[in-house]
């Protein structure tokens, strides 16, 4: 008996142990932000320009893009290009053989060896006076024609490259049967980028030609105008698709990615703004803390335009003032800060 009261007594003094050492830590935890101050940051309130803007969706592509589709129906004997090879205006992407029945390549070929023999002998006769202009005019026009037709040949078997630029996408593989109207490949030109947003009808009255845009892809924003508005809307989507352009090429966005596009519709300059998750309500009252000397102070405020994510302050901050953004949940009234870089 004796020694299970030795036991109990342990245990009970092992529990006072461990409930003293929790409010040691607490009170520790206390100390220090009364010792050092409440990890805090903060910015320097100054004067900016409060923008509205609509979000949307959209895929960038090229500012000019073409998609070029096969003309016979044949198997591909080769491949010259990959997704991202740059490529120049005229440069063979895509090849057939040769024999492709409905391109007749090697007949128009033959004809035009031939004409092209005669018409050189002819104009070694014309030189010499031995025949008329009107004989030579005649194998001129044969010959023309007949470059044409190779030329038309040739491209159905060899299919070039529309403008110079980026591929950004290829449709199809070696040794694979294709039929006129199929997609090969799809080229961009590398002066900019494009988008089409969907813009419904309750915005579209917002948005006007020339209105300046962003598009932000990842942690890059790249600057540009609404360039095309539709006068009707479109009745599959039931939306305006609005054309968007970005001169210019950078190297941190891809062709083909989803970027956010934000179309300003409204900016007023020299205002004081602060981003909502830094306000906190009360009762229907905002306020802001503030670094005043080193302590925390909580300044009542009034806001005025809003953009969702943004308020102009209309009373209650002026330039100057240190308004704390991170850290404000664990503020009090007069607490010491201690300002994280």
């Amino acid at each position: 008996m004796k020694r299970y009261l030795i036991i109990l007594t342990a245990l009970i003094l092992i529990l006072i142990s461990a409930c003293g050492k929790k409010q040691e830590e607490g009170k520790s935890m206390e100390q220090i932000y009364s010792e050092e101050g409440v990890p805090v940051r903060q910015i320097i309130i100054e004067p900016t320009t409060f923008r509205q803007n609509l979000l949307y969706n959209a895929t960038l592509n090229g500012m000019e893009e073409t998609t070029v589709q096969a003309m016979v129906s044949e198997v591909i004997t080769k491949i010259n290009a990959k997704v991202g090879d740059r490529v120049a205006k005229d440069q063979i992407i895509v090849s057939f053989p040769q024999n492709t029945p409905s391109a007749q390549y090697e007949q128009a070929l033959t004809a035009f060896n031939s004409i092209k023999t005669t018409y050189e002998r002819m104009q070694r006769l014309f030189a010499q006076g031995a025949i008329s202009q009107q004989d030579l005019d005649n194998v001129e026009t044969q010959y023309k024609v007949s470059k044409a037709n190779l030329e038309t040949s040739d491209k159905m078997i060899n299919v070039r490259a529309p403008i110079s630029g980026i591929i950004t996408a290829i449709y199809v593989n070696p040794s694979e049967k294709v039929y006129p109207g199929k997609d090969l490949f799809t080229v961009a030109s590398t002066n900019g980028y494009k988008a089409t947003v969907m813009v419904p009808d309750t915005e579209i009255n917002k948005i006007k030609k020339g209105t300046k845009a962003t598009a932000t892809w990842l942690e890059t924003t790249i600057s540009g105008r609404v360039t095309e508005i539709p006068l009707a809307m479109d009745n599959a989507t039931k939306a305006f698709k609005v054309e968007v352009s970005f001169p210019g090429m950078n190297k941190k966005i891809n062709y083909g990615v989803t970027a956010e596009i934000a179309i300003e519709v409204f900016s007023k300059p020299n205002l004081i703004v602060v981003e909502r998750h830094q306000i906190v309500s009360e009762n229907g009252t905002k306020y802001v803390w503030l670094n005043q000397d080193g302590k925390a102070v909580k300044r009542e405020i009034t806001t005025g335009l809003d953009n969702t994510l943004a308020f102009e302050i209309t009373s209650g901050l002026n330039p100057g003032d240190l308004l704390i953004t991170e850290g404000i949940n664990m503020l009090t009234e007069g607490a010491k800060l201690r300002v994280i870089e």
